[in-house]
């Protein structure tokens, strides 16, 4: 088993590695952007194989103290490539002085919040290699969105027409509106800039707004992470308008644009789970473990 740099030129076979290893997300569809793709503060990942041979078997990346991802062939298993990419991932999160590595949580560029609970062989795989599994159990919830009577043109044009008659005005953000990211960032910082400028080059851009006497009062983005698989957040209300409705509005504006491409929307890291499913209805839940390497 030889572990080496993973390149971009074998991207093709990355994703085959993804798309056979990983039952539980999507990672196939955004192999790029978890391999190779940057962080908020960590620019270049490192991208690393496994070859039996000529195959490529396995792959990992791993940024900062993050592991992006971890995979092996399911006809590659027990013989090594996996542990052999962990130890590689764990050297290299040592040697650049990461105080842990934890897997697959990277604030804006992150496969998923954690491992998806339902994937308990990965868990106790990692449990037997001296990870531990904090408390802490995350959320993502999925919205139907296309054909549901709650998620349509017309439902976000009611909502929009009432914060608007509020003093709100509500609309698709500009191509690269700097303004808002520079907001963002003063009000929330954090990982949310990040991915609010990654949604603002979505095309069309994926994200809506609210203002008020051009002052930016609320956002809300898709896309801004998982490139392409439809996912929702972050979204953020400026503390003195909130109450006011535009969340939902904002809201819907992005689920009605996801449905031209997708059956669901996936809303990561959820908070309210409660105004989901009021607004959409939560159709599905997904629970995820934090898998945390400690040195």
């Amino acid at each position: 088993m030889r572990i080496a740099e993973l390149t971009q030129a074998e991207l093709t076979a990355a994703t085959a590695v993804l798309a056979a290893a990983c039952a539980y997300d999507r990672a196939a569809e955004v192999a790029a952007e978890k391999l190779f793709g940057p962080g908020p503060t960590t620019p270049i990942p490192r991208a690393l194989g496994a070859w039996d041979g000529e195959r490529l078997v396995g792959v990992a990346a791993v940024a900062g103290r993050w592991l992006r991802v971890l995979a092996v062939m399911p006809d590659a298993r027990v013989r090594g490539a996996g542990s052999a990419l962990l130890a590689e991932a764990e050297r290299h999160a040592r040697a650049v002085g990461a105080p842990r590595l934890r897997a697959l949580d990277e604030p804006g560029n992150y496969l998923a919040p954690g491992i998806d609970t339902r994937n308990g062989e990965a868990i106790a795989w990692l449990a037997r290699r001296g990870w531990q599994r904090g408390d802490e159990v995350r959320a993502n919830c999925l919205l139907a969105v296309r054909g549901n009577p709650r998620v349509t043109a017309a439902r976000a044009a009611t909502a929009a027409a009432r914060v608007r008659a509020l003093g709100y005005e509500v609309r698709r953000a500009e191509v690269d509106e700097v303004a808002l990211v520079e907001a963002a960032r003063a009000e929330f910082g954090g990982a949310w800039p990040f991915e609010l400028a990654r949604a603002l080059a979505a095309r069309p851009v994926g994200v809506h707004v609210a203002l008020r006497e051009d002052a930016y009062c609320a956002f809300a983005a898709h896309d801004g992470n998982n490139r392409g698989l439809g996912w929702f957040g972050p979204t953020g209300t400026w503390p003195a308008h909130r109450g006011q409705g535009l969340g939902e509005a904002l809201l819907l504006a992005c689920l009605v644009d996801v449905a031209v491409e997708h059956e669901r929307c996936e809303v990561a890291w959820i908070g309210p789970r409660p105004f989901y499913d009021k607004v959409a209805g939560v159709v599905e839940d997904r629970e995820f473990a934090v898998m945390t390497r400690n040195w």
